[in-house]
């Protein structure tokens, strides 16, 4: 049975600033990642987003794994833009909190996202939700149906997107693909099954390969 195994991108730069890149943390929670998962080869496919975070992750996990396939392209497993989900909030009203608690943030960002995925403001973005879904599952689609019995992709890819595939697979309310979205581990592991007729999502956010440091353990 073909697999495919979907790698959070390691620990990204500043939320609000420069955040498409791979931090130093970054790259050591996806060489651990490469490290640790070895007993995979042979990856027949690499793959990853356009973004930095997301190839770098890539590059540091192939190095660290050994004899890894080309690394491949495709922009369709890139992170929604998370700073258009929150500039459109602000135009449409919705207030920030005034205190840098995280978790109040947290509960913006919530609304932000649940305003973006209501589908009744598409046109304040330029990737409504549902193109977002649309492109996802598009990319989970082509790969899937590109393996043969027995191969193993690995996909550097971002927790929008790994949350997007779970709610494609399980059936889950937009909310809480994003709650899930908050608890995926930077290096994060997750695994799908690629069946005759239907993908099963069959590990979520394995991380014991960051267990062993605690400032492995991130979520950024």
């Amino acid at each position: 049975m073909p697999t495919i195994w979907l790698l959070r991108h390691g620990k990204a730069g500043d939320l609000m600033g420069d955040y498409d890149q791979l931090s130093e943390l970054g790259h050591d929670q996806a060489t651990r990642a490469g490290e640790a998962f070895r007993h995979l080869a042979p990856i027949r496919r690499l793959m990853a987003g356009e973004m930095v975070r997301q190839r770098k992750t890539a590059q540091a996990f192939a190095a660290a794994f050994g004899d890894t396939p080309p690394l491949e392209i495709d922009g369709r497993w890139d992170e929604f833009d998370h700073k258009s989900v929150i500039w459109a909030a602000l135009q449409a009203g919705l207030r920030p909190p005034e205190t840098p608690d995280r978790a109040v943030f947290s509960s913006f960002f919530g609304d932000a996202m649940t305003r973006w995925a209501s589908g009744d403001h598409d046109a304040d973005y330029a990737e409504p939700y549902t193109a977002f879904q649309a492109r996802v599952r598009g990319a989970l689609h082509d790969l899937s149906s590109s393996l043969d019995s027995g191969d193993t992709a690995l996909v550097a890819t971002s927790g929008g997107v790994i949350s997007t595939v779970c709610r494609e697979l399980l059936g889950l309310a937009p909310m809480a693909a994003f709650q899930l979205n908050t608890v995926l581990v930077n290096g994060g592991m997750t695994r799908i099954l690629v069946g005759r007729d239907r993908l099963s999502l069959s590990s979520l956010n394995i991380d014991t390969h960051l267990a062993r440091e605690a400032r492995l353990h991130t979520f950024a």
